[in-house]
């Protein structure tokens, strides 16, 4: 529901199959289609599975999969989607060739005209809700027995970490969808974001209260003029300052009855908005947020017009590119730890975080092999000091870790382990070798290119992993600490949501911007709710407990 438009890595598409793409006779071998949109019926026959996990098939095995273009892969000569380091590495090391249907710059939309047309690849990856529809219509194996079989104890592992999300990819007990995991929660606490060279030259102590941040606010705005705080029309920052009074807006969360609730029409959000409209009254809040998407928002920044951001952990690398180079090194936003505003716990929100599924057609005559590679892409990323610095360095350079976009799963972990070996290696110094670090190699260089530099290009690293200051340091404290509260929606939306969850936070959106601008008293939130549940809100929240609660 309440999800932020601008929280990247954290949504799902969630598509709607057309009517009646699941109905008629199930293929009984691969159907491969060209980039000419032509297929071919020709059977694909099964070859001898070798008895290691790591060993190569005597005979050539060949899985077809499908992607979605990445502006970000900067291919070196010679590469392409077709021929790069890892569609070789998975032929050198396994005798499998790997092979593309098509690259689309619109993934869902063809890949639903794909299961349409009945020619789905050997391997791809899919949304919950086309993960049960292909299963109801019996396109893709149970890969129950498969994983257990053929999975490394490193892709267990992940497994066993992850074992709610690893349940969701079950469907009536069995293995359907591989769940593809994510970068780990490091990346979702939020943070206040503070500008750098007006709180010292202003001699400003760091912020340890809400008042402290009000207080820092007012101080910029007498100073340089302006307003105190950032806001766009989403009320991206309100919801993010929030659980400074004890709510988590957009997540399910436990109620005082036991039961599951939304969290965006809990009491302690009136309490939220009761403050938030005060601020706003007293000047403090960007008069013209309601005009204000989220890049108009930003620029605020980058103009000089504002100096206190609550944002997400991705500050250094939208807007911090453009802040360095308008405004120099010394003007970056520094991110703070958000502080409790009326004495309680104040607990971060995290949300269900996995980039998809991966199915295997029942057509595909190998589908260990899909495991196999899935096996190599874990052992890269976690063991890749056991390999060929220059090989490793051709897999992860350019951004080719999306070119196997459903042959990975994700180490739930890797940011975390990520921060805690870069920011080692930038407390030791600023002269290690960051082929030391492999493919964590870049966020050092980075970090120490913006220390010394002030460069652009290595702001981001450097306020996420690398700074004293860093995003990072701060969310692994609150991971380490557990003061977060994990959405008891850990896995794919119920109906209601998926047709109205939109319109149902839009609903909440609307009012409360009411209340905060002064066209309504707070009062208002009692009606608001009230609304909120006879607009679906009701039904939603009885369905969430029916899926997800414990009663």
């Amino acid at each position: 529901m309440e999800r932020s438009k601008a929280m990247r890595k954290r949504k799902r598409v969630l598509a709607v199959l057309l009517t009646g793409c699941m109905l008629g006779t199930m293929m009984t071998g691969c159907m491969k289609q060209s980039s000419e949109g032509d297929s071919s019926n020709k059977k694909k026959e099964a070859v001898k599975v070798p008895e290691g996990l790591w060993d190569p098939y005597e005979d050539t095995v060949t899985i077809s999969t499908v992607l979605p273009e990445n502006a970000g892969i900067q291919f070196a000569e010679g590469d392409s989607y077709d021929d790069n380091p890892w569609y070789r590495a998975y032929e050198e090391r396994f005798n499998i060739d790997v092979v593309n249907d098509w690259v689309s710059n619109d993934y869902t939309t063809k890949l639903n005209l794909t299961i349409a047309d009945k020619s789905i690849p050997d391997v791809f990856c899919v949304d919950a809700q086309q993960l049960r529809q292909l299963k109801e219509a019996d396109m893709i194996w149970d890969l129950t027995d498969i994983f257990d079989k053929y999975a490394s104890d490193l892709l267990k592992g992940y497994m066993e970490q992850e074992s709610d999300t690893f349940e969701t990819g079950k469907l009536d007990g069995k293995l359907y969808g591989i769940p593809q995991l994510s970068y780990g929660i490091i990346d979702q606490p939020n943070q206040i974001w503070i500008r750098k060279d007006w709180k010292e030259k202003l001699n400003l102590a760091d912020p340890k209260s809400m008042d402290d941040v009000l207080e820092i606010a007012k101080a910029f705005q007498k100073e340089y003029g302006g307003y105190g705080l950032t806001e766009d029309q989403n009320l991206d920052c309100f919801k993010i300052l929030a659980p400074a009074w004890g709510a988590n807006p957009g997540i399910w969360i436990e109620g005082e009855n036991g039961k599951l609730a939304y969290g965006s029409v809990q009491p302690e959000m009136k309490e939220a908005l009761q403050a938030y409209a005060q601020w706003y009254k007293e000047g403090i809040i960007d008069p013209e947020f309601t005009t204000k998407d989220l890049e108009k928002m930003l620029q605020g920044e980058i103009s000089s017009s504002v100096g206190v951001s609550p944002y997400y952990q991705y500050w250094g690398y939208d807007p911090g590119p453009n802040v360095v180079q308008n405004l120099g090194a010394d003007a970056i936003f520094e991110p703070y730890e958000i502080p409790s505003a009326n004495g309680g716990e104040v607990k971060a929100s995290v949300t269900f975080a996995n980039y998809g599924y991966i199915v295997v057609s029942k057509g595909c005559k190998n589908p260990e092999a899909v495991l196999k590679l899935l096996n190599f892409y874990a052992h890269v990323m976690d063991e890749g000091d056991e390999e060929d610095a220059d090989f490793i360095n051709e897999l992860f350079g350019n951004a080719y870790t999306n070119i196997p976009y459903a042959l990975r799963v994700i180490n739930p972990n890797t940011d975390y382990n990520q921060f805690v070996k870069v920011s080692g290696a930038l407390e030791k110094g600023l002269d290690e070798d960051p082929a030391a670090l492999g493919k964590d190699g870049v966020k050092y260089s980075n970090s120490v290119d913006f220390i010394k530099e002030g460069a652009s290009t290595g702001v981001g690293d450097y306020l996420q992993q690398g700074g004293p200051k860093a995003a990072y340091r701060i969310s692994k404290e609150i991971i380490d600490n557990e003061q977060y509260i994990k959405d008891a929606m850990w896995g794919p939306a119920t109906e209601t949501l998926l047709s109205a969850g939109s319109t149902l936070d839009d609903i909440l959106t609307e009012g409360f911007t009411k209340i905060i601008v002064g066209e309504e008293s707070i009062d208002y939130f009692d009606t608001l709710v009230d609304n909120w549940a006879k607009a679906g809100g009701t039904k939603a929240t009885e369905e969430i407990n029916e899926t997800y609660g414990n009663n």
